[in-house]
């Protein structure tokens, strides 16, 4: 089952919550915007398309019924194997909840849990999505990067 949507927040993130943890709260909450940004202008990016047979993600068909069903959907045109069907939803789908350390990034197209969340689909594992620890793992150094320049720009605002 998917979720109904995908959420980040900070604590998640414990690495970075560990760094700053006991800075006043208006450097948090910059330095938290600063790595929203980051991570929403990233997150948006899609794997490059890769074409993955039903068989080679699941083993073959559940049943004769969907089998059927594909065939024909493939008839008539609305199904078009091989070639890339992404509408872009999913990316514009990102967005940031309040600010600072009170933000939340979340997704709330309604198949995102099963593009990068708990329950993804054998088939998007195959093709490149990553779920959201692996995400996260792959971009600390620049979430790190980010963070980074949060507490600069905080630091230059207070003095």
């Amino acid at each position: 089952m998917a979720d109904d949507f995908i959420a980040l927040e900070a604590v998640g993130i414990e690495e970075l919550r560990q760094k700053f943890g006991n800075w006043p709260k208006i450097i948090q909450d910059e330095v938290i915007d600063e790595v929203n940004k980051y991570i929403i202008k990233e997150i948006k990016n899609y794997p490059p398309y890769s074409y993955v047979t039903f068989k080679r993600a699941y083993g073959g068909w559940f049943s004769d019924k969907q089998r059927k069903y594909v065939m024909a959907r493939i008839r008539e045109g609305s199904i078009r194997p091989g070639t890339p069907n992404r509408s872009g939803r999913f990316g514009q789908g990102w967005k940031v909840i309040d600010k600072g350390t009170s933000s939340m990034i979340v997704n709330e197209v309604p198949y995102g849990g099963y593009l990068m969340g708990s329950g993804q689909a054998r088939m998007h594992n195959i093709i490149g999505w990553k779920k959201i620890p692996e995400w996260i793992s792959k971009h600390m150094g620049n979430i790190m990067k980010a963070a980074r320049q949060g507490l600069v720009d905080a630091l230059r605002r207070i003095r």
